[in-house]
């Protein structure tokens, strides 16, 4: 994809994030891009293929991210932190909600989110088992019930508004909640609430 391709991808990603899907009109997108709508059919013939391509632009994106912590030769506690970064800033950013609403109006966008969630979960795994090895997690437990687990609270942190609410602003809640949540299957959970660095 060219830079001028990817600058109208980036735009629409940010009109449709902050005005709805529905809302913004390919007039909307040639006005904010500085560009004309017959070079925004050049590479988007329609929308739908707008949507296709923010779809796959996006989970690409996060996908790639994961599967670099994953490679990366950093310490688990680091690459777990990093793991929860890439996973916040995909919610926060507004662009998961984004995308599950345009997979619910295009095939190739819901292809591209179970390929993502594929990725997802072959990651939280490779982390658990890991961690497991290393002693960090509790070894008694099920690493397919602390997937199920760990989703659990990724998946109501993109629902509930208020939760992620405190999450964000609340730092005594956050830590709190945290300690409480993790010292489930973590073997300490103080410890996993320290900086990565300083648990070295």
């Amino acid at each position: 994809m060219n830079k001028k391709a990817e600058m109208i991808l980036k735009t629409t990603i940010k009109l449709f994030i902050h005005e709805g899907i529905k809302k913004i009109t390919m007039d909307d997108i040639a006005q904010n891009t500085n560009v004309s709508k017959v070079t925004i059919y050049k590479y988007f013939i329609d929308k739908d293929t707008l949507y296709s391509e923010i779809g796959k632009h996006i989970f690409s994106c996060y996908i790639i991210k994961l599967k670099n912590i994953i490679a990366s030769d950093e310490i688990l506690i680091k690459k777990l932190y990093d793991y929860l970064n890439v996973i916040s800033d995909f919610i926060n950013s507004g662009q998961f909600d984004l995308c599950l609403e345009l997979s619910k109006y295009n095939l190739n966008v819901e292809t591209e989110y179970k390929l993502y969630l594929q990725t997802y979960r072959e990651s939280i795994l490779t982390l658990i088992n890991r961690g497991i090895i290393d002693g960090l997690i509790k070894s008694n437990l099920d690493s397919d019930l602390i997937f199920h687990y760990i989703d659990m609270g990724i998946v109501y942190y993109q629902q509930s508004s208020e939760y992620r609410y405190k999450m964000l602003n609340n730092n005594n809640f956050q830590q709190h909640f945290l300690l409480f949540y993790i010292s489930n299957i973590f073997v300490d959970g103080t410890k996993m609430l320290l900086s990565p660095y300083e648990v070295i």
